[in-house]
């Protein structure tokens, strides 16, 4: 079981932006592919894409023919007749291939739709699941991940809203179970919205979510609230605060309000006692000199790292060290290669901290990330709306899963923070000794 070709090609994601699919073929004459998917916000230490930023007739200089053109012409010949199975070292060779911290030669674009590839035929000639050779890589028990779907889009995905995600997360891991209810929320809330905000706020953000002009962040917590009460309480609610984009001059902006950090921390801990928000993801800026220390004080919601931790297990380790973080968001492309994303989980799981597969902004039709979060027993995946074919594409796969493996555990974590916070003013950041 060798690699007997590989071929990369320029196609657009979900944005309309030009990204790199790699083809992979094996010596017995299978085939896959795998193409990168692209962030908006995106965290400082991320790795970095490779663009066609000298040549503005490719696609305004944010083309990939050179990351194909290194594909094609420097990086492919290496690995014909180049074993499958060898994770680590295939992904080892990547990096050095590259050499630099950030995978700024190569391009992160080209190093994930090579890695992803290789896992996928590597899964397919051992005539398994990626979910299941994932599973064996990392000694992990497979299980079905809490659904994060994004209702409402704002921030960098969407006009209007400073909060860039508003998701429920469904109590139940079973998948058609979860997703007929996200399903039934989606379409009951659109109306709402509507009938607020004219049909206006039928239009949808990049992931697929709702972007209601006019509205606020309580408006919508509050939409989302009276809907969990008539449910049964059935439902989390989760925000992605992307604080980086809402982090300027040492102050926070929001609804059109000022925010030092102790203020913002203070907002948040209304929002949980008010709305029952119980997960915050990068909750603070990564530039903010206080971020590190206030969110050291207890908090009653799960606080979770993307931006500030990247699926960088050094970041992972420093945030996890520092008790800042409850979980992590995971995606491959932020780093590279899967088996360094593997090494993020690890640490992740090493501290003790939950585990969120993500989608990013800018994605394709590929699977991938769900049998990622089902083979690492993930607690949550996020996948956007259930509206754009690119995140229809996640839904679906969750239902195969669970169709042609009806065993697979569907055993719920809770969103939780370790305890309350007052929100009298008396809150005070804890520093660092």
């Amino acid at each position: 079981m060798t690699i007997s070709d590989i071929r990369a090609y320029q196609i657009l994601d979900s944005r309309g932006e030009p990204t790199v699919l790699v083809r992979m073929f094996s010596d017995t004459g299978r085939e896959v592919t795998f193409a990168a998917p692209t962030g908006v916000s995106k965290g400082l230490g991320e790795a970095v894409e490779r663009r066609d930023t000298n040549n503005p007739d490719s696609f305004r200089g944010q083309g990939v023919a050179e990351a194909v053109d290194l594909v094609q012409n420097h990086v492919a010949h290496k690995f014909i007749g180049y074993p499958l199975g060898n994770q680590t070292d295939f992904d080892s060779l990547l990096v050095a291939l590259d050499g630099t911290p950030t995978k700024e030669r190569l391009g992160s674009n080209t190093v994930v739709a090579l890695s992803g590839a290789y896992l996928k035929l590597s899964a397919l000639e051992l005539g398994k699941e990626v979910w299941q050779y994932v599973s064996e890589l990392m000694q992990t028990t497979p299980a079905m991940p809490r659904i994060f779907a994004n209702l409402f889009n704002g921030g960098q995905h969407a006009p209007g809203l400073g909060i860039q995600e508003f998701m429920v997360v469904p109590k139940s891991s079973k998948p058609l179970e979860a997703i007929t209810q996200i399903y039934n929320m989606y379409h009951t809330i659109r109306p709402i919205m509507e009938n607020l905000y004219g049909a206006s706020a039928l239009l949808v953000g990049l992931e697929g979510g709702m972007a209601p002009i006019g509205a606020t962040t309580e408006v919508v917590l509050e939409a989302l609230s009276q809907l969990n009460g008539k449910m049964q309480n059935s439902f989390d609610i989760a925000v992605d605060c992307a604080a980086n984009s809402l982090y300027e001059n040492g102050s926070y902006n929001l609804d059109g309000g000022q925010y030092t950090t102790q203020k913002l921390l203070e907002t948040y801990a209304s929002w949980q006692a008010k709305f029952n928000v119980t997960s915050f993801e990068d909750p603070f800026a990564e530039t903010d000199p206080d971020g590190m220390t206030v969110f050291k004080a207890p908090r009653p919601f799960l606080t979770v790292g993307d931006d500030l931790t990247v699926s960088n297990r050094s970041k992972i380790e420093e945030f996890a060290q520092a008790k800042i973080v409850d979980a992590v968001i995971i995606k491959p492309n932020q780093i590279g290669t899967m088996s360094e994303t593997l090494a993020a989980v690890n640490a992740a799981n090493k501290a003790k901290l939950k585990i969120i597969v993500s989608n990013r902004a800018g994605e394709t039709n590929d699977d991938l990330i769900v049998d990622l979060a089902v083979g690492l027993g993930a607690m949550g995946i996020k996948v956007g709306a259930p509206n754009r074919g690119e995140r229809v594409a996640k839904y679906n796969r969750l239902l195969q899963i669970e169709r042609d493996y009806p065993d697979i555990a569907a055993d719920s974590q809770p969103l939780k923070g370790a305890s309350t916070i007052p929100t009298d003013g008396t809150l005070k950041p804890r520093r660092s000794e």
